[in-house]
């Protein structure tokens, strides 16, 4: 996403809080998302420049994350050979679910 610019003139320009937003909403569309060390506590991490959300890294007894993760209810990984645009063979992987 491209970042909005500052404002710099006008009278607009003169109000130091919209500028602050500008660059909070700038650092939030440039927010990377990453999965915490086990046992870790989910946490919001926001600066000027990018933000990082790190998702909590505790597993259950199971190897479950205990994050809700896994495939949505009657949907399954499906793996479709593909032709990618230069020309190379490929693959991706699909979420299908029977009708």
């Amino acid at each position: 996403m491209a970042a909005i610019n500052k404002v710099t003139q006008g009278s607009l320009a003169k109000n130091k809080k919209l500028n602050e937003v500008i660059e909070a909403i700038n650092s939030i569309a440039n927010m990377s998302v990453k999965q915490g060390a086990e046992g870790e506590a989910p946490r919001f991490v926001f600066s000027k420049n990018q933000s990082e959300l790190v998702t909590s890294g505790a597993t259950t007894s199971d190897g479950d994350d205990g994050g809700g993760g896994g495939l949505p209810s009657g949907f399954a990984e499906e793996t479709l050979d593909v032709v990618n645009n230069d020309n190379t063979a490929g693959q991706r992987v699909f979420l299908t679910k029977a009708v």
